[in-house]
């Protein structure tokens, strides 16, 4: 049964838009009977629908930093990407895609970026019905603190594999959000 409590608090923080990227990442590739995959899968999808809104709108997923520079990690990825690829705003989710696999090189450093905490930040409003608090220093013990909590305490939506950045595998254990 999903929490629905902490599943709430997953998207508590609209001003954080990545979040909301993540979940329909999760969602479009569950519509494809897809339960695992990896982050790198998952970075993708979320560049690909992300690039309408940041490229036709302009739009800051969360805000612009005090020297100026773009804070959110997956609007800088959209920003990399048009700057390699000449795709125009309204390029297909394919073209988008296939911009990613050919700019992959220089997309990698942008996208680990966002493998160190926007899968776990996301899963952090379960962690309240922990007795024990997350260990943020370290994706390893981070992993391993979710997949304890998942089992002794709340069946989270997803976990995670063993791997390491862009290879590590989302798992996906409730099939019916």
């Amino acid at each position: 049964m999903l929490d629905i409590e902490g599943f709430s608090q997953m998207m508590k923080d609209p001003s954080y838009c990545y979040k909301f990227y993540w979940l329909e990442a999760i969602v479009h590739l569950i519509s494809e009977n897809v339960y695992q995959t990896t982050f790198d899968d998952i970075i993708d999808e979320m560049i690909s629908n992300a690039w309408y809104s940041v490229r036709e709108f302009h739009i800051h997923l969360s805000g612009i930093q005090a020297d100026g520079m773009v804070r959110d990690g997956l609007e800088r990825a959209v920003n990399l990407l048009s700057e390699y690829s000449s795709l125009p705003a309204n390029a297909s989710k394919v073209e988008i895609k296939n911009a990613i696999k050919e700019y992959n090189k220089e997309l990698r450093a942008v996208k680990e970026q966002l493998t160190n905490m926007v899968p776990y930040r996301a899963l952090s409003g379960f962690f309240s019905k922990s007795d024990e608090p997350a260990d943020w220093g370290s994706v390893k013990r981070l992993t391993a603190y979710i997949k304890k909590v998942n089992q002794m305490i709340v069946s989270l939506p997803y976990i995670f594999g063993d791997s390491s950045k862009l290879k590590k595998k989302y798992i996906l254990i409730m099939t019916g959000f």
